[in-house]
């Protein structure tokens, strides 16, 4: 017996029957009707690619990305980054996964403008991303793995505790290189429906001038309380140095383990005793032609865990 296949773009009435497909077919469980709404719908980039598959009358998959502005190597690009791409058990085998990614694909390069593409892939998709849809393996950080110090304890707090994101304010015309755009709004929306019971933010300050602000997330590493840095914003880039210091401190002072961050190209080891730890993530690469794939897979990208698609 045929099926009726219809593909059309994700409107906001589909989100609850997205996320009974994820539940029921070990995708993305926390992509609730609310996440989807956040992530994608109100995403300040306002640019995304969303797409369904309706077969006989049911929906049986989706593929996204939420598209991103970036500066590399002092140019700036548009980058898509698929998220979620996913088909039923029922649909399986029948080529729909790919369909639907190309499609998100040829909307991102044909109507958005999309630059090149990057995404980190869990283990089911992978294989699939490097062998069909012409990925290649990019720049892997290190985990850096930044333990508490007892010195820390007397050095100078330069921080102040955030209560509420909604409340920050700051301007800075830098952005760090090679890496993600963010501004405030970025910030806001990223970190707004964060679990305040794990969310931590500090705002760091360099005689009595506030620097700028990082993100923190409550972790448990091998059972042991720590903070994962997920996002900062600054104004110069000598100031990096000074707000992982602080995040080092502010660990120390609150009884955490350590600071765990991406390892960035800037002066990450000041304070403490720094263990690099091994990346189990996939970082993959792509762009418009064969040249500009090799040329994105080979820069050093400053990556943040705020800038994987994680709900906390």
């Amino acid at each position: 017996m045929s099926q009726e296949i219809e593909f059309s773009r994700i409107e906001p009435q589909d989100t609850p029957r997205l996320h009974e497909l994820a539940l029921k077919n070990d995708g993305n469980g926390s992509l609730t009707p609310e996440n989807f709404d956040h992530w994608y719908f109100r995403n300040p980039s306002k640019s995304n690619s969303l797409w369904k598959v309706v077969c006989n009358g049911e929906t049986e998959g989706y593929a996204t990305t939420n598209n991103f502005k970036y500066v590399i190597e002092g140019k700036e690009y548009l980058i898509a980054l698929p998220q979620n791409v996913l088909t039923s058990e029922k649909v399986r085998g029948g080529g729909l996964f790919g369909k639907l990614y190309y499609l998100t694909e040829k909307d991102n390069l044909e109507e958005k403008g999309v630059d090149m593409f990057l995404t980190s892939t869990g283990a089911m998709s992978t294989d699939i991303f490097l062998k069909k849809f012409g990925y290649v393996r990019g720049f892997l950080p290190s985990v850096l793995v930044k333990f508490a110090s007892p010195r820390a304890l007397f050095s100078r707090g330069n921080f102040s505790l955030i209560q509420d994101v909604n409340s920050l304010s700051f301007e800075t015309d830098y952005q760090i290189e090679n890496a993600r755009i963010k501004n405030m709004e970025y910030l806001k929306w990223r970190y707004s429906q964060c679990n305040k019971k794990v969310l931590r933010v500090i705002s760091v300050s360099v005689k009595n001038e506030i620097i700028g602000y990082a993100f923190l997330i409550v972790r448990k590493m091998y059972g042991l309380p720590t903070l994962m840095l997920a996002d900062m914003i600054c104004k110069r880039e000598e100031n990096i140095a000074d707000m992982i210091d602080a995040c080092h401190v502010f660990a120390t002072r609150n009884m955490f383990a350590a600071v765990i961050m991406f390892e960035l190209n800037y002066n990450c080891r000041r304070r403490g005793i720094n263990v690099t730890m091994k990346n189990h993530l996939n970082f993959l690469s792509k762009g418009k032609t064969p040249e500009e794939t090799k040329w994105l897979s080979t820069r050093k990208l400053n990556y943040f865990f705020g800038d994987l698609d994680f709900f906390w």
